[in-house]
């Protein structure tokens, strides 16, 4: 599981990467949409504009989720896994270091 993990996560990481480049490219174009938008005088172009930057927020944050949810899950397949060999799945990592410390 944890090698299924990191492959995904290395593909989203990839796409996180893709997508932070053509935010910068649309952001670049800012300046292009707000100059044929005076000289057509139309707001379409805008609205275009600003549709395009909504999408790409919106994909940001359906990314953060991915991520999210495969932190989760491998979180949950290590918590299965030690439970199998006899180990207590800590909450924080602070409770892992004490536990391996022996401190609690």
């Amino acid at each position: 599981m944890a090698k299924d993990v990191r492959k995904e996560q290395l593909v989203l990481l990839k796409f996180e990467e893709k997508l932070a480049g053509l935010a910068a490219f649309v952001a670049a174009s800012a300046a292009t949409a707000a100059s044929a938008a005076d000289k057509l005088n139309n707001g379409a172009t805008m609205k275009a504009y600003d549709d395009i930057s909504a999408a790409l927020i919106h994909l940001a944050d359906v990314t953060s989720q991915a991520h999210q949810a495969l932190h989760a899950g491998a979180l949950e397949a290590g918590a299965r896994a030690l439970q199998a060999t006899g180990g207590t799945p800590k909450v924080s990592a602070t409770e892992a270091v004490r536990s391996i410390l022996g401190i609690g």
